[in-house]
């Protein structure tokens, strides 16, 4: 079984870096709170901005659920992160404007070349 050098998985991680240059998020983390009357309250702060990444579909079918009286569909997306972002599910990215809630992270992976998120768009 061959392994990858040091240096051959840091130059990896360049190149993965580098497919990330058009494009950048911000990363919103929640804190949970009360309000004056005891009511539960989620601010947002920011933990990071300006942060490379790029969105891609992720392939699975969106999921179709009754909300309300009314359908709701929500898409999957994929986000790549520089490998190392601190990123968890119930975080929020911003791209374009456009909030997506963290679903799922990928830190199982061996040889990390890029950190990788399931996100949904919110509405």
């Amino acid at each position: 079984m061959s392994y990858l050098s040091t240096g051959e998985l840091a130059q990896l991680r360049a190149d993965a870096l580098a497919t990330l240059a058009d494009e950048t998020c911000t990363i919103l983390t929640p804190t949970n709170s009360a309000n004056a009357i005891g009511e539960p309250v989620i601010t947002w702060g920011t933990a990071g901005t300006g942060v490379a990444c790029r969105l891609r579909p992720s392939g699975r079918a969106p999921n179709a659920t009754p909300v309300g009286g009314q359908e709701n569909t929500v898409a999957p997306w994929t986000v790549t992160l520089p490998q190392g972002t601190a990123v968890n599910p119930g975080d929020r990215l911003v791209i374009d404007s456009v909030t997506y809630e963290v679903a799922q992270t990928w830190d199982e992976e061996t040889w990390k070349t890029a950190s990788r998120v399931d996100v949904l768009r919110i509405e």
